[in-house]
C-alpha cells in the first residue's frame, strides 16, 4: 500500500494542481471580461459555457480519442502542467489588448457581434489543455493503480483550494497578472519536479524557488498590469482591482473621469447628478433624514448638501469607490465626504435598507445601474420597494432613474420601463415620471403628490439652491414639454409586462433583450419571442432523449452523466441567484458559496469512491486492474446513479418548498444546499466509469466530456434565459424533470 501511495503521489498532486489551476484562472478570466466588456449574466453564461465545451473539446475529443494510442509519460504530463503559464498569460494579454485590436474608445460598448465571439474563442487557448491534463492524468493514476474516480476527487480537491485561495486571498491582495503568475511559477516548479526528478536538496530547493517565484510574480505582474492597461487608457492617474470590479481614473484637463468594468462611472463637472437629486429632494417639502443608495462620489451628495437636511447617509458597497474618491477628486469634491451631516455606511444597499427601522428617511433615492444583471436587478424588485416603503416616513418619497431615451421607446425599452413602474405601484399609490434627456426618472410616495413645476421651481429659490442645470426654467420646460404627457401615457398602456421580484427576475430578461437591441434588433426580437418557452416545450426534449436511450443503451450512462452536469449547473445558478439576491453582492459570501459547491464535489467524489469499491468488491490495491463485471455488479453500479438521479430530484424539491417558505436564509444555509449541489454530482462519476464496464483513461474522458458538455448546456440557458424568464420556482421545477428524466434512462 506505501509503495501504491508513493507510485502515484506525484501524479496526484499534479492533479490537484490542475485542478486548482483551472479554478483560479477561470475567476481571473471572468473578472477580465467583465472589466473589458461591462458583462452581464448572457456574458457570465456564455463564458461559462464556452469553458466546459472547450474543456470537454480536450477532455472527450483529444483526450479520450488519443487514450490508448499515445505513450504518455510523467515528463510529458509535466510538460503540459508548464505550458498552463503561458497560455494563461497570453489569455490575459489578448483580453487586455482586445480594445486596441477592434478600435474601440475607452468607455464604450464593444459590438454584440465581436463580444460573442471573443467570449466563445478566449477560453480555447487553455481549456482544451485542462481538459487533456485530466484524461491524461487519470490515465497515470490507473496505471498505478489508482481509479479513475480517485482522479476525479484530486482534481475537485485542487479547485477547493483555488476556490478559496482566490475567493477570500488573491482578489483582495493580488492584481490579475500577479495572481495568474504566481499560479504559473506553482505550475513550472511542479513541471521541473516531474520532468526532472526532485532534486538532492529539495527540502532547501523547494522554498528558495518558492520565494523567488512570489517575488517575480509580485513586481512583474504589477508591472504587466501597468503596461498593459496603458494600451487602452491614456492618462490614467491611478488604477485598482475592487473585489467588485476593476476601477481606473483619469485626469484630464482638470477633469476626473471615473471607470467602472470598462465602462463610464461619473465625471467631474458634470451637472447629471442635478438631476438624480433635485427633482426628488425638491418634491419634498421638508427633507430632513435622506438615504442616498450609491453614487455620492459622483457629486450626488453635494447637490444634497444644498438643501436644509439634517443627516445623509450614503450607502457604498465597494470601500475602494470612497478610497479612489478621496484620493483623486478636486477637493472642493472630496470635502462633502467629512461633512459632519454625512454618514457614510460600506455594505451593500439592500441589506441596509432591510435592516433600518420603520420610517427612519424622508427621501430615498436609489443611484445603481439598471437591472443589467441578477445582482443589480435585486434593487427594482417588488420585494425590494416594499422595504424602501418601510423605511420611509408618512410622506416620504422614493426616486431612482434609468437610462431611456428621449423621443422613441422601442418594444424593449418599453416592456423594461413599465415592468418597474407597475412593479413601483405594487408599493407606492403616486407615482410621477420625468424624462429628462436620455433618462426617465420615477418618483414614487404613499402618500399625496401634488407636486408641479410651480411648487419645484418655488422651494428651489426658496431654498436659495444654486445649480447650473435644474433651475426654474429646466423644470418648466420638463412638466409642459409633449414628451412628458406621452410618456406616462406609454407607461400607463403598456400591456403584456411582469412584475419584478426576488423569484422571478424578470427584468433583467427584459433588460438584456434591450442590450441585445442596441446591436441586432433581430436579436433582441428573438429574446422577446422566447418569453414563450414554458415547462411543457421544455419537458418535450427531455421525453426525447429518455425514448433515444430506450433504444440505444450503451448511451444511457453518458447520457445519465450529462443530466447530472446540465443539473447541477442549474442548481448552482438558483443557489447562487438566491443567496446574492437575499445576502448581497458581498463577494466573500459568493466566494463561500463557489468554494461549497466544489467541497461538495470531492465529498461527492469520494463518496462515489467508496460505493465504487463496496459494490465491485474489490481490494483498493486492485481497483485499476481490468476485470469483467458481473451482473449483479452493474446493476449495484446502476442503482447508485439512480441514487444520484433521485438525490437530484429530492434537492430540487427541497429548494422550491424552501424558497418559498425560507427564502431569507441565513449563509450558511446556502452553503450547505451548495455542497449537496456538489456532492450529488461528485457522486456520480466515478460509479458511472464502472457501470459501463470499462476501467480506463479513455472512457473517463467520454464521461467527462459528457458532464461538462451538460453543465455548458446548462450554464448557457440557466442565467442567460431560463432562469429570469422562468423564475427561480419553475427553474426548480425543470432540473426535477432532469432527474425524473435521468432516472427513467437508467432504469
Amino acid at each position: 500500500m506505501r509503495a501504491r501511495k508513493l507510485a502515484i503521489s506525484g501524479v496526484a498532486i499534479a492533479l490537484m494542481v490542475v485542478g486548482f489551476t483551472s479554478t483560479v484562472s477561470q475567476v481571473m478570466l471572468m473578472r477580465e471580461l467583465v472589466a473589458t466588456f461591462y458583462g452581464n449574466e448572457l456574458l457570465y453564461g456564455l463564458t461559462l459555457m464556452a469553458w466546459l465545451v472547450w474543456g470537454a473539446v480536450g477532455a472527450w475529443g483529444i483526450g479520450a480519442r488519443t487514450s490508448g494510442r499515445v505513450h504518455i509519460s510523467l515528463a510529458a504530463f509535466g510538460a503540459g502542467v508548464g505550458a498552463m503559464l503561458p497560455l494563461l498569460v497570453l489569455q490575459m494579454l489578448l483580453l487586455r489588448g482586445i480594445r486596441v485590436i477592434l478600435g474601440v474608445t475607452p468607455g464604450a460598448y464593444i459590438d454584440f457581434g465581436s463580444t460573442i465571439l471573443i467570449v466563445l474563442l478566449i477560453p480555447a487557448l487553455f481549456c482544451p489543455l485542462a481538459g487533456l491534463l485530466f484524461t491524461l492524468g487519470t490515465r497515470l493514476i490507473i496505471e498505478r493503480n489508482g481509479t479513475a474516480g480517485y482522479a476525479y476527487f484530486l482534481e475537485s480537491c485542487g479547485a477547493v483550494i483555488g476556490g478559496s485561495l482566490v475567493s477570500f486571498l488573491f482578489i483582495h491582495w493580488l492584481g490579475t497578472f500577479q495572481t495568474i503568475l504566481f499560479v504559473g511559477v506553482l505550475n513550472l516548479i511542479l513541471a521541473a519536479y516531474l520532468i526532472g526528478g526532485a532534486p538532492r536538496h529539495s527540502r532547501l530547493a523547494l522554498p528558495v524557488l518558492l520565494l523567488a517565484g512570489i517575488v517575480v510574480a509580485l513586481a512583474g505582474g504589477m508591472a504587466l498590469d501597468k503596461w498593459t492597461l496603458s494600451w487602452q487608457w491614456s492618462d490614467v492617474v491611478s488604477f485598482v482591482e475592487s473585489p467588485y470590479g476593476r476601477l481606473i481614473v483619469q485626469a484630464r484637463n482638470g477633469q476626473r473621469i471615473f471607470y467602472t468594468n470598462g465602462l463610464l462611472s461619473f465625471e467631474t463637472q458634470s451637472t447629471f447628478p442635478e438631476e438624480i437629486v433635485h427633482f426628488p429632494m425638491l418634491a419634498h417639502p421638508h427633507p430632513r433624514n435622506v438615504l442616498l443608495i450609491g453614487g455620492g462620489a459622483a457629486g450626488n451628495l453635494r447637490e444634497i448638501l444644498k438643501h436644509p437636511i439634517q443627516r445623509v447617509t450614503y450607502v457604498e458597497l465597494d470601500p475602494q469607490v470612497i478610497a479612489m474618491a478621496r484620493a483623486h477628486l478636486p477637493t472642493s469634491e472630496a470635502v462633502v465626504l467629512d461633512d459632519p451631516r454625512v454618514r457614510v455606511i460600506l455594505t451593500d444597499g439592500r441589506h441596509y435598507v432591510a435592516s433600518t427601522p420603520k420610517h427612519s428617511f424622508d427621501v430615498v433615492i436609489l443611484d445603481l445601474p439598471p437591472p443589467t444583471t441578477g445582482s443589480l436587478n435585486r434593487f427594482y424588485t417588488r420585494e425590494f420597494f416594499a422595504q424602501v416603503r418601510n423605511v420611509l416616513s408618512a410622506d416620504g418619497l422614493f426616486a431612482l432613474g434609468l437610462p431611456s431615451a428621449e423621443n422613441y421607446w422601442n418594444p424593449e425599452l418599453t416592456r423594461r420601463n413599465v415592468s418597474i413602474y407597475e412593479t413601483l405601484k405594487t408599493s407606492f399609490t403616486s407615482l410621477l415620471a420625468i424624462t429628462s434627456g436620455d433618462h426617465l426618472f420615477f418618483l414614487a410616495t404613499s402618500g399625496s403628490f401634488p407636486v408641479d413645476a410651480g411648487t419645484m421651481s418655488e422651494r428651489l429659490i426658496t431654498r436659495a439652491i444654486q445649480s447650473r442645470q435644474v433651475t426654474p426654467e429646466y423644470i418648466e420646460y420638463v412638466f409642459s414639454n409633449d414628451r412628458f404627457k406621452m410618456d406616462r401615457q406609454r407607461l400607463m398602456t403598456g400591456r403584456g409586462v411582469r412584475l419584478n421580484e426576488d423569484l422571478v427576475p424578470i427584468c433583467y430578461y427584459y433588460d438584456m433583450a434591450l442590450w441585445l437591441s442596441r446591436f441586432y434588433p433581430a436579436v433582441g426580437e428573438f429574446f422577446e419571442r422566447a418569453g414563450l418557452i414554458n415547462l411543457a416545450w421544455l419537458s418535450l426534449p427531455l421525453a426525447f432523449v429518455v425514448l433515444v436511450t430506450r433504444y440505444r443503451r450503451r448511451w444511457a450512462v453518458p447520457v445519465a452523466i450529462a443530466g447530472v452536469g446540465l443539473a447541477h449547473m442549474m442548481l448552482q445558478v438558483v443557489i447562487l441567484i438566491a443567496f446574492q439576491t437575499v445576502h448581497g453582492t458581498v463577494y466573500s459570501g459568493v466566494g463561500m458559496m463557489v468554494t461549497a459547491f466544489m467541497l461538495g464535489l470531492a465529498l461527492g467524489g469520494a463518496l462515489g469512491n467508496r460505493m465504487s469499491r463496496r459494490w465491485t468488491n474489490r481490494d483498493p490495491a486492485h481497483m485499476g486492474e481490468t476485470s469483467t463485471l458481473t451482473g449483479a455488479t452493474h446493476r449495484g453500479l446502476r442503482v447508485g446513479l439512480i441514487l444520484v438521479q433521485i438525490g437530484v430530484i429530492v434537492l430540487s424539491s427541497l429548494l422550491l418548498g424552501l424558497f418559498h417558505v425560507y427564502f431569507e436564509m441565513p449563509p450558511p444555509s446556502f452553503g450547505i444546499l451548495a455542497a449537496a449541489a456538489g456532492c450529488i454530482t461528485g457522486a456520480a462519476f466515478p460509479l458511472a466509469v464502472l457501470a459501463l464496464g470499462e476501467h480506463t483513461a479513455s472512457m473517463a474522458g467520454w464521461l467527462y466530456g459528457a458532464d461538462l458538455l451538460g453543465g455548458a448546456i446548462g450554464a448557457g440557458l440557466g442565467a442567460t434565459l431560463l432562469l429570469p424568464l422562468l423564475g427561480i420556482p419553475q427553474v426548480c421545477v425543470l432540473t426535477a424533470l432532469i432527474g425524473v428524466a435521468g432516472l427513467l434512462c437508467l432504469l
